[in-house]
């Protein structure tokens, strides 16, 4: 009689104890609906170029590079990296990157100016420079791209206020896969012009 009392007191607190934690868990976890409000308000994002930040100095094979995005991952051997501020120019930048490419890959570096008296007419107009729909920020002197890693060059001409005022627009697009389907699978409006020994096509809008 003695076993089954106690084995009864033990049942109901366990039962109870169940009861318990079952009531606890539930209070706990018991699911609430959050409405979530989305802002579309008009938002307008100064950008001051004297305030952004300090980029890292990146070395291409040697070579100083101001955009490292252009060199595609499965492209490098070796990345190393040096904590030490670097003063190229009148510029100063934070830290150096050198990038070394893989044996079977060499890049051909090309800067903006050279690309645009070599694939267009622009000569005495300005100029803006786009990469993947990026505005390039940069002198065109000074900023070099991988002319192997172009899938298509964009050139079109845009009108100020003024009728007599044109600025030239070259966009670049490298051959990413969401560039190179849509390539595939979209025919942009313009006159295209293979150019079969760069490798890459160049589109001139009407």
């Amino acid at each position: 009689m003695k076993n089954i009392f106690l084995l009864l007191i033990v049942f109901t607190s366990t039962h109870a104890f169940a009861q318990t934690v079952n009531e606890s868990w539930s209070r706990k976890f018991t699911p609430v609906k959050v409405s979530q409000s989305r802002d579309s308000s008009l938002k307008v994002v100064m950008i001051k170029n004297d305030n952004q930040e300090r980029q890292p100095a990146c070395f291409i094979n040697g070579m100083f590079i101001k955009n490292i995005g252009l060199i595609k991952p499965e492209q490098i051997e070796s990345i190393n990296v040096v904590k030490r501020d670097t003063l190229i120019g009148s510029q100063k930048y934070l830290g150096q990157i050198y990038i070394t490419t893989k044996g079977d890959y060499t890049p051909k570096f090309i800067s903006l100016a050279e690309l645009k008296y070599k694939y267009t007419s622009f000569k005495e107009i300005p100029v803006v420079f786009t990469i993947d729909a990026d505005v390039i920020n940069s002198d065109e002197e000074s900023y070099l791209v991988d002319e192997n890693n172009l899938l298509t060059i964009i050139v079109d001409t845009l009108k100020t206020n003024k009728d007599t005022v044109k600025i030239g627009l070259i966009k670049l697009l490298t051959k990413t896969k969401k560039n190179i389907d849509s390539r595939n699978n979209i025919m942009i409006r313009g006159e295209d012009i293979e150019l079969g020994s760069a490798g890459f096509l160049m589109e001139t809008s009407k």
